[in-house]
């Protein structure tokens, strides 16, 4: 009788080894993509939440706005007063907008700032008075990210 041999020929074993190559570069790939996306979306994430933080002082700062009383956390019982005399021209003029931008503070319109990601993602703004409303856009080049609000002054509702 004739010994049988068990076994892989040398064409099987090589088509086989190809094979299992390709499907762990491909699952490499995918996880490389995956981990690249992944990073990408923190970074967003991080920049959404700092032009977020940007226009909450700019709302609380159109909240404020020619405020004389009841705007301060002390003073929420009070009731709100506004300073009509500087009001009342702007009101006629449709010049809340203009009125808004100018007194805002410096530190809370930048031109540009710098969010901490790796790499440091640079966001740039925009102010624009329109009438009675202030435009303002926040834009991310590198995440090709967009961010538009507008703002219309508290005291408008006491225009005459």
């Amino acid at each position: 009788m004739k010994a049988t041999q068990a076994g892989f020929s040398m064409p099987e074993v090589l088509v086989a080894s190809f094979i299992l190559i390709w499907v762990i570069l491909s699952s490499l790939q995918l996880t490389s993509s995956s981990i690249l996306g992944m990073g990408k979306s923190k970074r967003r994430g991080l920049v959404d939440a700092a032009i977020a933080s940007q226009i909450e002082k700019l709302r609380s700062d159109a909240f404020s706005y020619l405020c004389i009383q009841g705007c301060a956390d002390a003073e929420l019982t009070k009731n709100l007063q506004f300073d009509l005399i500087t009001l009342k021209p702007l009101c006629s003029s449709n010049g809340l907008g203009q009125g808004l931008l100018s007194a805002l503070p410096a530190t809370d319109t930048p031109s540009s700032f710098t969010v901490s990601t790796v790499p440091p993602i640079n966001v740039q703004a925009t102010y624009t008075a329109d009438g009675n409303k202030l435009h303002i856009s926040y834009s991310a080049p590198d995440l090709a990210l967009v961010v538009n609000t507008t703002l219309v002054p508290h005291a408008q509702g006491w225009c005459p």
